[in-house]
């Protein structure tokens, strides 16, 4: 990765719970990692940081998390899209390229999804050693 930009991941959940569980989570992933507790937010960090991976709770106060992920599908056709809920749409509503990672599995697998990411962005394994 070197003289590469390292990808950045954005995480958008309303409780702080979980917004703590996806820090622990991504903590192994080199780069910079956002946090945002609503859309309103999210959105204002898609704009500074352009992040490469945006994962998203259900739940938000304003914008449901489908919702803000379809819009920035939309209007940054780039960005991996990840739903992170408890209690998943029947559908996606046609989002094809929304993944789903369902809370209250092993924390494990939200890691082994976020690596896998990191893989298919940067063709490495993702290593501590190259924080940003």
């Amino acid at each position: 990765m070197v003289g590469k930009k390292l990808p950045s991941f954005l995480f958008v959940d309303q409780d702080p719970m979980w917004l703590a569980a996806m820090r622990r989570a991504s903590r192994d992933l080199p780069g910079p990692k956002h946090f945002a507790h609503n859309a309103e937010e999210a959105l204002g960090l898609m704009q500074a940081h352009e992040p490469a991976v945006l994962i998203s709770g259900y739940g938000l106060p304003e914008l449901d998390g489908l919702s803000l992920l379809e819009r920035v599908q939309q209007q940054h056709p780039h960005v991996a899209c990840v739903l992170h809920t408890a209690h998943p749409p029947r559908t996606l509503r046609g989002g094809r390229g929304i993944a789903l990672v369902e809370k209250g599995t092993s924390p494990g697998n939200l890691q082994a999804v976020l690596s896998a990411l990191w893989v298919a962005l940067t063709g490495q394994l993702p290593s501590s050693s190259g924080t940003a």
